[in-house]
């Protein structure tokens, strides 16, 4: 398989999941051959295993394949991507919004904007040792929001 049938099956299987074509997505990565051990794979991998599983033990073991991608892979946001994607699947939505928030650091990628668009992120606390509900960080966040500051 050339770069050329990589770069194919790349664009197969991220469209596929991209999709909700989960079965179909691992249909294409079982025809990696030799890229198979490639961490943007495996993290595609790992999280169409997440989206057609509803056992928390398969969800955490496809959250490590894709920690492990990340480590290989640091600089791609893909992996950020895809684990926050399945932070979400397994109900964390908080996780998933840090590590959101880490991948937009890596890269500006549309699809980590997409989502947390999708999901609604709020503004970090003005004050974050205290209470989001505080009066400080409240009144003091809605007056600096008002003032274009914040």
């Amino acid at each position: 398989m050339d770069m050329d049938n990589f770069e194919d099956l790349l664009d197969q299987v991220t469209a596929a999941a991209e999709n909700g074509s989960y079965q179909l997505a691992l249909t294409y990565l079982s025809q990696a051959g030799q890229y198979s051990n490639n961490p943007v794979l495996q993290s595609y991998r790992a999280y169409c295993l997440a989206a057609l599983t509803a056992d928390r033990r398969k969800s955490r073991e496809a959250l490590r394949i894709c920690q492990d991608s990340m480590q290989r892979d640091s600089g791609n946001s893909i992996h950020y991507l895809l684990q926050g994607r399945i932070l979400l699947l397994m109900g964390d939505r908080k996780n998933a919004i840090k590590v959101f928030q880490t991948g937009l650091k890596v890269a500006p990628n549309p699809k980590i904007i997409a989502e947390v668009k999708r999901i609604g992120m709020r503004k970090t606390a003005l004050f974050e040792k205290l209470d989001r509900d505080h009066p400080l960080n409240f009144y003091l966040g809605k007056l600096l929001s008002r003032l274009g500051l914040r």
